[in-house]
């Protein structure tokens, strides 16, 4: 495909065929930027791209698979043979197997860590020279509260969440010369998809009566439950999304709601003893009393 040229900005979403991803491709389309949308589910973004153009905008639904490095090249040379450039990358794909450490492979730990921070890191190098010859650009990484407040069975998206903010940090100072700027958003608990998602990827080992985690399990649908009655809007979200994107100034790191760096910092306070005993507590998890000495 020969290459074509804008004056439109152009935004790469990825993990665009629901919840943030969705609804910030669809913001970011109706502040008039042209919107690449990525994601594995090729109806749900065609679904979307037809959404965007009915309402006047401009949009390309690229089928992508994260964890293969030829598929995420691919991504960007689709976003470049339709648009010739790209101004801002949103790297919003990632996931979370709801499972103990134990239960989860090597291969599966390396698929999270595949789509969730190292197609990331692969975008944003191979787009690196792009905005540094249009003279800067913007990148948003989202992160989750899991990063700061540990959970049950989060090991593994956790971690990916930890390194995505660590590389955001390094990567600031790394771009700077170049006016390519990055951002962290923080979701606290978000109204989508993904939590039953989860609870069905999980059914498997809920039924099993020799897993050991059932009671943790049935623990944990409770309190999502109970924090999905005052969850936030993936747009709510979005609309964080775009305030970074557009700042002149983009902060280093953004939380949506307020309330998420509220729960943060005190957390971030407290002593190490007390905020685990809390968030046990709040999952019904802890240490097993030990049987009295007969």
């Amino acid at each position: 495909m020969t290459e074509q040229t804008t004056s439109t900005q152009v935004a790469i979403v990825t993990g665009a065929s629901s919840g943030i991803g969705e609804a910030t491709a669809r913001r970011f389309a109706k502040e008039g930027y042209a919107v690449v949308l990525a994601a594995r589910r090729q109806g749900l973004l065609d679904q979307i791209v037809a959404d965007i153009r009915s309402e006047g905008g401009d949009a390309l639904a690229v089928q992508t698979d994260l964890a293969d490095a030829s598929e995420t090249s691919a991504l960007v040379r689709r976003a470049l043979d339709a648009y010739g450039r790209v101004d801002v990358l949103v790297n919003n794909a990632g996931y979370g197997p709801p499972f103990a450490l134990e239960q989860l492979s090597r291969e599966q730990l390396r698929h999270v860590f595949d789509v969730n921070l190292l197609a990331a890191m692969q975008l944003i190098g191979e787009l690196t020279p792009v905005m540094r010859g249009q003279g800067g650009g913007r990148v948003i990484n989202i992160s989750s509260l899991t990063r700061y407040v540990g959970a049950p069975f989060a090991s593994s998206y956790a971690a990916t969440k930890g390194g995505m903010e660590a590389m955001n940090a390094c990567m600031r100072l790394e771009l700077a010369p170049w006016n390519i700027q990055l951002s962290v958003v923080v979701p606290g608990f978000v109204d989508t998809p993904a939590f039953e998602t989860s609870r069905e990827a999980g059914k498997h080992l809920r039924d099993d009566p020799d897993n050991p985690y059932r009671e943790l399990m049935d623990h944990l649908d409770e309190f999502a439950a109970q924090q999905l009655e005052s969850a936030i809007s993936p747009e709510d979200v979005a609309s964080i999304v775009w305030k970074a994107a557009s700042a002149t100034q983009p902060k280093p790191r953004y939380f949506a709601p307020r309330s998420a760096k509220t729960a943060v910092r005190m957390f971030a306070m407290m002593p190490h003893a007390l905020a685990e005993r809390i968030l046990r507590g709040m999952y019904k998890w802890g240490p097993k009393r030990k049987p009295d000495d007969e």
